[in-house]
């Protein structure tokens, strides 16, 4: 069974869904690991401190863990420069102590009051872009990719344009070329790109830092700067937090309001339901996390031997985490491929658990919650304008093209007040 291939691009949910069904602590060959994909033992590794986040240290496709070193051509080094300062300097590679400090650290810049204080800024910035986008657009490229960099760009008080918000995306698209490949099989564009990637990144960050070095301590930047003088972050571990803030913070929401969007299309009781009552927004926005699950899986490294699921999980072994398999398992989920607003059950894996769940999750909500309102408010009557296309990456599930229309003639149906929505479109149920 080949568990990351062409099938599991057009529907992971169903592949990963039968693994689960047929062999649940799976040793893959395929990428020489241990694939889970029970809700149960996902959550139980996400929680277990007998197992690493350093998931790159020693892995021959990962060479950022180690500085490059002198026998590193310079090709070598530029392209690893900045991926190793990203490395051993990011929450997401860290173990305790060093994630213990930069959690706390970092924390304090997502506080709910400097989370909530950004409804303003999403709602400017959904409005200009629905404007600008008529009523016949693309949701991906109009609103889904361009709406969470420019609302980064105010949190870290760089307002950007337009045009700065696409090439800081393509800087954080470019950055990531390296990653789980051998950089010597980069190609001549490739290493360009990473290379550029990284000095346009490092220029970013120089730049959010000297605009805000006297950024007032109440808002994200200037809790990032703040503390005493040995209790700070230092340059590259705030590096690292902006450069994970930009490419969490953007594909995470850029997924998860495509894919959103798609859903809802396929759901106009829901929508006309989301019209009469709105407070039902922040259930839908849960179940829309738990169904999509933009990063579809994580890794772990076992530090010890586990016995998990009657297999065991050696010492050094790699794990693959399928976070979207464990969100739709019906052992846990009943009716697991329903959008269900009255679920009792909602501490799902989209966002992790445990040490690592990500700081961004507020964030995260707000600004889906608020972007797919405004969305819906402004085209009660939105259908699909053309075939939807979905980019080529397992890890996270990624829409490239989903263009609609607006219909202002068309009524809304009517609907009956229902607590659960099926989907029977292929990718999403």
């Amino acid at each position: 069974m080949e568990l990351f291939g062409e099938a599991t691009v057009a529907d992971p949910y169903a592949v990963f869904g039968e693994l689960r069904e047929r062999d649940p602590v799976h040793w893959s060959d395929e990428v020489d690991a241990w694939v889970l994909t029970r809700f149960a033992d996902v959550r139980a590794v996400l929680h277990d401190q007998r197992f690493s986040s350093r998931v790159l240290d020693g892995s021959p496709s990962a060479p950022a863990t180690s500085p490059p070193g002198p026998a590193a051509d310079t090709r070598t080094s530029r392209v690893l420069a900045g991926a190793y300062t990203f490395v051993n300097n990011s929450l997401v590679f860290s173990d305790p102590p060093q994630h213990t400090r930069l959690r706390r650290l970092v924390g304090q810049a997502f506080l709910p009051s400097a989370v909530e204080a950004l409804a303003p800024v999403v709602e400017h910035h959904t409005r200009r872009l629905l404007d600008a986008a008529g009523t016949r657009f693309d949701v991906v490229t109009d609103l889904a990719e361009p709406l969470p960099i420019a609302v980064l760009g105010e949190l870290l008080g760089v307002p950007l344009l337009d045009g700065d918000a696409r090439r800081l995306k393509t800087a954080c698209d470019d950055f990531l070329l390296p990653w789980g490949r051998d950089v010597s099989s980069l190609s001549d564009d490739e290493n360009r790109r990473a290379v550029a990637a990284s000095s346009a990144l490092g220029a970013f960050v120089d730049t959010v830092l000297t605009q805000r070095g006297n950024a007032a301590p109440d808002d994200v930047v200037g809790r990032l700067l703040a503390g005493e003088a040995d209790e700070r972050l230092t340059h590259e571990e705030l590096f690292a937090t902006i450069v994970l803030l930009l490419i969490a913070g953007h594909e995470n929401l850029t997924s998860l309001l495509g894919n959103g969007v798609l859903w809802l299309l396929d759901l106009p009781e829901l929508r006309a339901l989301l019209g009469e009552q709105p407070d039902q927004w922040p259930a839908v926005i849960d179940e829309l996390l738990r169904l999509i699950t933009p990063n579809q899986f994580i890794r772990r490294v076992a530090r010890e031997d586990v016995r998990l699921g009657g297999r065991t999980i050696r010492a050094g072994d790699a794990t693959v985490l399928v976070l979207a398999a464990a969100n739709r398992d019906p052992q846990h989920f009943p009716d697991p491929d329903r959008l269900v607003l009255d679920r009792t059950e909602r501490r799902d894996v989209a966002l992790g658990q445990g040490p690592h769940y990500c700081l961004g999750a507020p964030l995260a909500r707000l600004e889906a919650r608020i972007a797919l309102r405004e969305l819906l408010e402004r085209h009660p009557a939105l259908e699909p304008a053309g075939t939807p296309r979905y980019a080529p990456n397992l890890n996270l599930r990624m829409l490239t093209a989903l263009p609609v229309s607006s219909s202002p003639d068309r009524t809304t149906p009517s609907h009956e007040n229902r607590a659960a929505f099926p989907s029977d479109s292929p990718g999403r149920g």
